[in-house]
């Protein structure tokens, strides 16, 4: 299999064609990325393609020195920020918290489930999703980037251009932030059906 640099570099020599290999190489990821950070399937579509449009304008002027995988989702995080604070300052017509449309994945009850079960664990990730909504901006795309996308420490510094170090500590109060939150809805009243 060919390294992204190696499909970058063919790329550059005019194999346009080629683009859309990283696209299925990364296009669940991005998606992923900006459904969590963003919360909402339609949103998520479609910054996820305006990522692959930026990415295949600016593809040329990539440094090889780079990392692909860490300039992409620069890239995709500097637009959900973007679509976040667009979000700010017009009327509000929906939120995460009422998107309700829900799950990027579909669970699929198999024998050992029931649709009780499967319906209790599909309101817990929506509810997992909508107070990670809730998180601040930098505390949500940290744990997007670590805990979801399984980035690595310094992957993240070089995608968000901070040090490592402020990406341990900003991890670390998301992590808890998050805790908080969930622990407070379980004893708000919502349960885990036990």
């Amino acid at each position: 299999m060919e390294s992204d640099l190696e499909l970058v570099q063919r790329f550059k020599k005019g194999e346009k064609e080629i683009f859309e290999k990283l696209v299925r190489r990364y296009q669940h990821k991005v998606y992923n990325t900006t459904y969590r950070m963003l919360g909402n399937r339609e949103d998520a579509g479609d910054l996820a393609q305006e990522t692959f449009i930026r990415v295949y304008q600016n593809l040329d002027r990539f440094k090889e020195k780079a990392n692909f995988a860490t300039w992409l989702f620069r890239i995709t995080t500097n637009l959900c920020r973007d679509q976040l604070r667009k979000r700010k300052r017009e009327p509000a017509t929906s939120s995460l918290t009422n998107s309700g449309d829900g799950e990027q994945e579909i669970l699929i009850p198999d024998n050992q489930y029931s649709p009780e079960k499967v319906s209790i664990e599909q309101e817990r990730k929506r509810e997992i999703q909508n107070q990670l909504g809730k998180l601040p901006l930098e505390q949500r795309e940290i744990l997007i980037l670590r805990d979801i996308q399984d980035f690595s420490y310094h992957q993240i510094a070089e995608i968000l251009k901070i040090s490592p170090g402020t990406v341990k500590s900003r991890l670390s109060r998301a992590r808890r932030s998050l805790r908080d939150k969930l622990q407070g809805i379980v004893k708000g009243g919502i349960t885990d059906g036990s």
